[in-house]
């Protein structure tokens, strides 16, 4: 048989040979979403509509019209789109929470709230046969909007079990043993099982599994494992990796594979060993994946222009596409920076060995070769495998205190070095300037323990111009990498940054018109809308409440083949290349340039650009498991400093405004808790109304009201373990306990006898 054409078939609103500008009506955007079920992602969207090319970039624009205009809304992502409405009749929920009141409390699974700060109760009927759900299951309901932030969800069907793990505190009394879970959407008391209480105590830490799930009575459970105790050494660190299911041990294929690792071969590599590169990271910091060097640019047609070297360690030559180590990093995604250990995405012998550019070592790298004009524009660029030697191990302080003109003995033979790489920093800071990025430049806490993992010290972490020097470096970078796969067509795993969601603009819109700023309304909304009002609010009072706000106002970056650009950065082409120790992401990039650029025999195969869109889903989660890891082990160590300052008073700001209450940060230590509402109106002897769009809370007889980054003294109430909560109150009113709202009871008038 011949090779015949094959007949493909094509939607009504298909274009066959549509021409690559062809733009799609609205309405055929409508009805193409309308078929599709409710909900399309915009790359099955342009398939539908046979788009290609420039028509692809149209719908984008067009999208987001649409989505401005209220045609259309997000989905569960900022790819995918659906019809409006408001709220779906019908809807998953789970139960997180139990409320004071003892109402189920549920958060949305099928659909997303138009305002976070609604509440979801979920309701029975009178008589029905269901039985009551608990904390974990998820239910099928009919949804009821009651007021602006209020639903009922009334139960129609059961859709799951609850949880079936637990990890929490024992509790041993007269009655039996008890597990107290940590996290808040679990049963709060699950009674143990005698047989696997044998060898714990009050205060250990164990994962348990439930293994009953009846409609009354208490829950038991069985202990699966020991995970210590908060206050012992790497007690955290357990608890956290069992409750973000982070993996913390390495198999013995994999560990092996890594140990038997060495030197790198010298073949198709540029041998840059003389080249002084030096590494510039943190005390602490133990795995170095990037050096960097500059020069000033010999060439007279770049006059005050620069040479900069960015050299990364070369991981593709010792993790293999398929094998152990790569199985593993995929599953890993990124190494977890917790406050008192590293959970690395490679083993110790590649991560802090053969990976790492220690100095005086010869290693292998991936070097990227930039030029940059006066102004930090990037000329022209070139990617190269070398072997590379590091001249010195420095520090952000150090480097910092040689360039004021306090160097040591490492950094003084290096002073030329280090004027250089700041010259070429101050260029490229002018790019930056140039294209109104987001700078928040917030403080960031900092923890110094003792040998035996006490906890001396908690402050903010100092930033230096070093910081800012080695961060634009590995951004020029990283755009190169960007720049070379796009100009070739290549395969990428694109670091994209949305712009914020429509809802979040509203409220931040509301709150700045309610302090005095304006926010543009214009359609194409860059990151320099932002920055004009950070920079306008600069050295006022509400400078830190500003930035704050629109910080939180921002969409979540993610990994994907599909480039959107990066609105943060106002960069329309974004990768991550300069960390591939501790992060997938850099990993597939090298590979990528690899294979493109012929550099080895090691580069991207095929089968991995086919998964790109899972990876980058996974790898994306995975990021975000780690920082939500890494802020739940440092408040916990928050709450173990704090433990033995019950009753003392702290001056603090306002981090955050909500109907429930104020978070506060402890000026100087950086300790986060709430100050609830119940204790607001308890203390002020009224009830406390929260205003939405100017976030602030009021006391109106009282003549008192609170806002993002007031100074307020605070009293510490509590400093609960097993939550790692703190709890506040306000230290000039009358403590809690003391209730102004209560009233003397009423006399009796009583006739004399």
């Amino acid at each position: 048989m011949g090779n015949r054409p094959v007949k493909v078939a094509t939607s009504k609103y298909q274009k066959q040979n549509a021409p690559s500008s062809y733009t799609p009506e609205r309405q055929e955007i409508l009805d193409a979403v309308q078929k599709s079920g409710g909900v399309i992602n915009t790359r099955d969207l342009a398939r539908t509509l046979g788009l290609k090319g420039d028509g692809r970039k149209q719908l984008k624009t067009m999208l987001k019209s649409m989505i401005e205009d209220g045609q259309l809304q997000h989905g569960h992502n900022r790819r995918n789109f659906r019809m409006p409405s408001t709220m779906p009749p019908v809807g998953v929920v789970e139960i997180s929470n139990i409320d004071a009141d003892g109402e189920l409390v549920g958060r949305p699974i099928s659909w997303k709230l138009h305002d976070n700060s609604s509440h979801i109760t979920v309701t029975m009927a009178r008589r029905s046969p269901l039985r009551s759900p608990r904390v974990g299951e998820r239910v099928l309901v009919r949804l009821k909007a009651v007021d602006q932030y209020h639903i009922e969800a009334r139960i129609m069907r059961h859709l799951g079990k609850g949880v079936d793990r637990i990890i929490g505190v024992i509790e041993k009394n007269s009655a039996g043993t008890r597990i107290r879970a940590i996290s808040r959407q679990a049963p709060k008391q699950i009674l143990l099982n005698s047989e696997t209480t044998e060898h714990v105590e009050s205060g250990d830490v164990v994962m348990a599994t439930i293994n009953s799930q009846k409609t009354y009575g208490p829950l038991t459970a069985d202990i699966k494992e020991h995970l210590g105790r908060f206050d012992s050494p790497g007690g955290i660190e357990s608890v956290i990796c069992a409750q973000f299911d982070i993996p913390s041990k390495f198999s013995t294929e994999t560990y092996l594979l890594a140990e038997n690792a060495g030197p790198p071969d010298s073949k198709g590599r540029i041998d840059l060993q003389s080249v002084p590169l030096v590494t510039i990271d943190d005390e602490d910091a133990r795995d170095f994946d990037d050096a960097v060097w500059a020069s000033k640019d010999l060439d007279p047609d770049n006059r005050g222009g620069w040479h900069l070297l960015v050299a990364i360690a070369d991981v593709a030559a010792y993790v293999k596409t398929g094998d152990a180590l790569d199985k593993e990093a995929s599953r890993r995604g990124n190494s977890v920076y917790l406050p008192n250990m590293v959970i690395p995405m490679l083993p110790k012998p590649l991560s802090n060995g053969w990976c790492s550019l220690n100095p005086g070592e010869t290693r292998a790298c991936i070097a990227v070769h930039l030029w940059i004009d006066k102004n930090g524009r990037i000329l022209h660029h070139r990617f190269e495998r070398a072997l590379m030697r590091s001249a010195g191990r420095l520090t952000y302080t150090s480097v910092q205190k040689a360039y004021e003109g306090d160097a040591d003995k490492i950094t003084a033979p290096l002073m030329a070095q280090i004027k250089d790489l700041y010259g070429a920093y101050a260029s490229l800071k002018e790019d930056r300037s140039r294209r109104n990025t987001l700078d928040f430049d917030l403080p960031e806490r900092k923890i110094t323990f003792d040998e035996t993992s006490h906890i001396l010290d908690i402050s903010n972490r100092p930033r230096f111009d070093s910081h800012r020097l080695i961060e634009e470096f590995m951004i020029a970078a990283n755009v190169s990498a960007a720049q070379v796969l796009a100009g070739l067509n290549a395969p990428c795993m694109y670091r994209i940054h949305d712009q914020p969601p429509l809802d979040k603009l509203e409220t931040l819109r509301g709150y700045l018109k309610g302090v005095g700023y304006k926010l543009s309304k214009s359609q194409r909304f860059t990151s320099e809308n932002f920055q004009q009002i950070l920079n306008k609010s600069k050295g006022t009072e509400q400078e830190e409440a500003i930035a704050t706000i629109i910080l939180r106002t921002q969409s979540q970056a993610e990994y994907s083949p599909e480039n959107i650009g990066h609105f943060g950065l106002n960069l329309n082409l974004y990768a991550h290349f300069t960390s591939p120790i501790r992060r997938y992401s850099d990993l597939l990039v090298h590979r990528s340039l690899i294979r493109s650029l012929q550099l080895g025999e090691d580069g991207l195969l095929p089968q991995e650009f086919e998964n790109f869109p899972q990876i980058g889903n996974e790898i994306s989660a995975t990021e975000r498991r780690a920082a939500r890891a890494e802020r739940e082990a440092l408040d916990r160590y928050m709450v173990i400093y704090m433990s033995d300052k019950k009753g003392a008073e702290f001056g603090a700001k306002v981090a955050g405004v909500t109907r429930f209450g104020l978070f506060v940060t402890v000026n100087g230590i950086g300790a986060e808790g709430l100050v609830p509402m119940r204790v607001l109106s308890n203390q002020l002897g009224e009830r406390v109304s929260y205003d939405a769009d100017k976030q602030v809370l009021t006391a109106r007889r009282a003549r008192t009201s609170f806002s993002l980054s007031q100074t307020i003294s605070v009293r510490l109430d509590e400093a609960n373990m097993i939550t790692g909560q703190l709890s506040f109150s306000l230290a000039a009113f009358p403590s809690p306990g003391f209730d102004r709202t209560a009233r003397p009871p009423k006399r009796r008038n009583r006739q004399r006898e």
